[in-house]
């Protein structure tokens, strides 16, 4: 937390604060030092927007400056790190098997690689160029202004995977577009089971190609490079300067 006492030692010294409040609760952590919000997704920010006209309505106590810097896969996926094979249908779960959310029905054809922690991460994440498809399904949200980085889809991107995810999660239309072919529509046993089959049988396909491409321009989106910019982005924003970085 920033204390306000801080807040003013900063702000007295030319500073400017911006806050990136990842994927906190929005109505608890919101500043009213923060001269500029960073949203982590294109959900929290319109959760931002929409939750600071409600903390303005009787006067204006929060900045309305919000940008958005996406959190993309980790960096050691940078650069095509793990390339996924496309010579066969494979699918893994990558990330902390008590978040996995699956059926039994499919526990025996996809596998899980535990990288509930950062050595778990090191230690697994070169499997993945094993993998052509991840499992990125979710339970469907539960409201509030709390909002989980769409990071398993960026993952399977930044691979050159296919993500199996409902529609539902956030970011995940906006990133692989509407027409994207292997979302489930709920986060029912029954209709992940038929987008997990449906994939299994167009595998290699015109959907599979189309569904190639949409995720290989969702990790352009959240490429270094496209990070990188955004933050410049922030920089000019928040300092009103016109200089580059």
């Amino acid at each position: 937390m920033l204390r306000p006492e801080v807040a003013a030692i900063l702000k007295k010294r030319g500073g400017t604060i911006c806050a990136d409040y990842v994927d906190g609760d929005l109505d608890r952590l919101l500043s009213p030092a923060a001269d500029l919000h960073i949203a982590s997704s294109y959900q929290s920010e319109r959760q931002l927007v929409d939750l600071i006209s409600e903390r303005n309505a009787g006067g204006p106590r929060f900045s309305s400056k919000v940008h958005t810097i996406l959190h993309g896969p980790d960096i050691r996926l940078a650069n095509q790190a793990v390339r996924a094979q496309q010579d066969k249908f494979r699918m893994v779960y990558f990330g902390d098997p008590l978040n996995c959310q699956m059926s039994e029905a499919l526990r025996d054809k996809i596998d899980v690689l535990n990288a509930a922690h950062a050595e778990d991460f090191e230690a697994t994440f070169e499997a993945l160029g094993d993998y052509s498809a991840h499992y990125c399904v979710r339970p469907d949200a539960q409201g509030g202004r709390v909002t989980k980085p769409f990071t398993k889809g960026m993952i399977a991107a930044a691979c050159g995977a296919v993500p199996l995810v409902n529609r539902s999660v956030p970011d995940a239309e906006a990133l692989l577009g509407a027409d994207y072919p292997y979302f489930t529509e709920d986060d029912s046993d029954t209709a992940v089971e038929a987008a997990f089959q449906k994939m299994a049988t167009e595998f290699g396909g015109p959907n599979w190609t189309q569904a190639v491409s949409a995720t290989q321009a969702m990790a352009a989106r959240v490429s270094a490079p496209a990070i990188a910019e955004r933050f410049r982005e922030l920089v000019k924003i928040a300092r009103g300067s016109v200089f580059s970085l």
